[in-house]
């Protein structure tokens, strides 16, 4: 009786992440008013779903998983979704990440806050930003008084890239 237990619940989370990735917000809703936890880590990567919801660009994950009362700050491996979302350009999950709560202050383990993830990228093969500037996010992000102080490999980064958002910041 565990081992099917056990089994259905492995089904369960794997299909609410699957519906979370997916964009499914009809039954993100109804997965979480069942019960399925939004901050609980998940896949190879054991990321939570608001990681997933951004990795895939489904904002409308992102908001019913915030609704749900996932934790806009909880981060896996010192990465916020603020950081992941700021490195891959979503500037719109940006906004509802910080109307919800999530922190432009906080840092990863190496010091670099979400500004400089907007301004780095991301190498993901996914969503390959690493040679783009995130200009828009970079503005989103200090109107909500993220800091102006960047780390100095993100400073010469978006030097060679020739980010204009570098004028806005120390």
């Amino acid at each position: 009786m565990r081992q099917l237990m056990a089994l259905v619940l492995l089904a369960t989370s794997a299909s609410f992440i699957g519906a979370v990735r997916d964009g499914n917000v009809a039954e993100v809703r109804q997965m979480l008013a069942q019960g399925a936890d939004p901050n609980a880590p998940e896949g190879g990567n054991n990321w939570t779903p608001l990681l997933h919801a951004i990795h895939k660009n489904q904002i409308g994950s992102v908001a019913a998983l915030l609704d749900g009362h996932a934790d806009p700050n909880r981060a896996v491996n010192s990465m916020t979704p603020l950081m992941m979302a700021a490195g891959y350009g979503y500037t719109p999950i940006v906004r509802l990440l910080l109307a919800r709560g999530a922190d432009p202050r906080l840092r990863d383990l190496d010091g670099f806050t979400a500004v400089d993830y907007a301004i780095l990228g991301m190498t993901d093969l996914d969503r390959f930003t690493f040679f783009s500037c995130g200009d828009d996010t970079v503005r989103v992000l200090l109107a909500a008084n993220a800091p102006r102080t960047i780390q100095r490999n993100s400073r010469r980064w978006g030097s060679l890239k020739g980010c204009a958002s570098l004028s806005l910041l120390r």
